[in-house]
């Protein structure tokens, strides 16, 4: 009698934790899922303006630009970028003296991940290697620009692992016995649905260089 009633009293205690469960499974399955943090979509950017749009100036070399609104300017490498890796074509005697580096994000939702504007200065190259820098990548493509009154060689560089990781549009041109340099380099990285977010459209990809753009119209050169 006494091991009918243990079988009895086990055989309900199953029926009831299968009961909770179907229950509980049919709860779950009636509401919507819950999104995981990564793949929610963030709020679109606010264009921040701080801090604010101010000149930077080059006085040894005669260079004046305008750095936008929200981004930061520094003159040294490796404190917000690494110069050397986003501009591979440059010589050993390259001279880094400023670096502009937007601080927000404009296309949160996408596989941007940020933009830098580069001036450097190479002493004593000729004006053939000058432009060698701007056309290492694809000569045939290579393209002329003005920028402050003066005409510069436009080229790009691109590099990546399993998608473009990072794209340079490179101005160079001879001024003064030196090769004077602008680098327009944008990083993203590679999506796919693990990141919760696009690829960066073409639209988006426009939008920032337009931002380059700006600071490249900027450029002032000083007359000697």
């Amino acid at each position: 009698m006494k091991s009918r009633l243990i079988i009895s009293y086990t055989t309900a205690a199953l029926l009831t934790v299968l009961a909770a469960g179907a229950s509980a499974a049919q709860t779950k399955s009636s509401g919507p899922e819950p999104v995981p943090p990564l793949l929610r979509p963030k709020p679109p950017a606010i264009e921040p303006t701080l801090p604010p749009a101010h000149p930077f100036h080059d006085s040894r070399y005669g260079v004046t630009f305008t750095v936008p609104a929200a981004w930061d300017l520094t003159r040294k490498d490796a404190e917000v970028s690494t110069f050397n890796l986003d501009a591979r074509s440059i010589a050993r005697t390259t001279q880094l003296r400023a670096v502009a580096s937007i601080d927000f994000n404009p296309h949160p939702n996408s596989t941007f991940s940020g933009a830098l504007f580069y001036f450097s200065v190479t002493p004593h190259l000729t004006p053939a290697e000058c432009s060698a820098q701007a056309t290492v990548r694809e000569p045939r493509t290579a393209s002329t620009a003005q920028i402050g009154g003066l005409s510069f060689t436009h080229g790009y560089d691109e590099h990546g692992g399993i998608c473009t990781e990072s794209r340079d549009e490179i101005y160079t041109t001879p001024h003064n016995n030196s090769c004077y340099r602008f680098d327009a380099v944008i990083n993203t990285f590679c999506g796919g649905d693990v990141s919760g977010v696009q690829d960066i459209t073409p639209h988006e990809l426009d939008a920032v260089r337009m931002r380059m753009q700006k600071i490249l119209d900027s450029v002032h050169f000083d007359t000697n």
